[in-house]
């Protein structure tokens, strides 16, 4: 569905850290850091971990499957949808975590949060004309918001955008998720980002 409402403005690479099980440990991590739980601190030393780790290891499969040859020049973290006020949680975690220039985005006014891709509710605060940027992500669900992200980048100008979602979520109670959580389950290794990557995009 993403690809037929935005075709060349989606993300030119998606990179999942880590897929969020409903129930399980990340997933509870996701909810906790943008808490107000006496835990939410260690949630998010946890998450920063793994996005360094990731970015570290991973990161130059990343920025090929992107095609930034010198990889990204600034980052991005995607806004909430959800009307919190001030600062979301996840640009402290970003910040303390990626040594690159933080790129602000905020939500437009008045423009309605849907779950497909509307560029139209992301407001690019800064000049990107020409720039490679990582966008990082917290969940991803339908992708809409990371998408959205994407495209209102490159509208304003950005020329390669690469979207790191630190977890992709799964539902167990759902039919369509039951086939891959065996697989996975039963896998000695974790599935790899770039085995799903390019079905994400879709």
């Amino acid at each position: 569905m993403a690809l037929s409402q935005a075709g060349g403005l989606l993300a030119d690479a998606v990179a999942p850290v880590a897929y969020a099980v409903r129930g399980e440990p990340l997933a509870d991590d996701l909810r906790g850091y943008k808490s107000d739980r006496v835990d939410a601190a260690a949630a998010a030393r946890r998450l920063r971990v793994m996005l360094g780790t990731f970015l570290a290891d991973r990161g130059r499969s990343v920025w090929a499957a992107a095609a930034m040859s010198d990889g990204p020049a600034a980052v991005a973290v995607v806004p909430s949808g959800q009307g919190r006020p001030g600062a979301h949680p996840l640009a402290a975690l970003v910040r303390s975590t990626v040594a690159l220039p933080l790129v602000p985005l905020s939500m437009a006014p008045r423009e309605i949060h849907t779950r497909g891709v509307n560029p139209g509710w992301v407001r690019v605060d800064d000049p990107v004309a020409g720039t490679d940027l990582l966008v990082v992500d917290d969940t991803w669900v339908s992708g809409g918001s990371a998408q959205s992200t994407a495209a209102a980048l490159k509208l304003a100008g950005a020329r390669r955008v690469a979207v790191v979602v630190l977890g992709r979520h799964v539902n167990p109670a759902d039919p369509r998720s039951a086939a891959f959580l065996a697989a996975a389950k039963n896998s000695a290794q974790a599935v790899p980002w770039d085995a799903v990557a390019s079905s994400w995009r879709q």
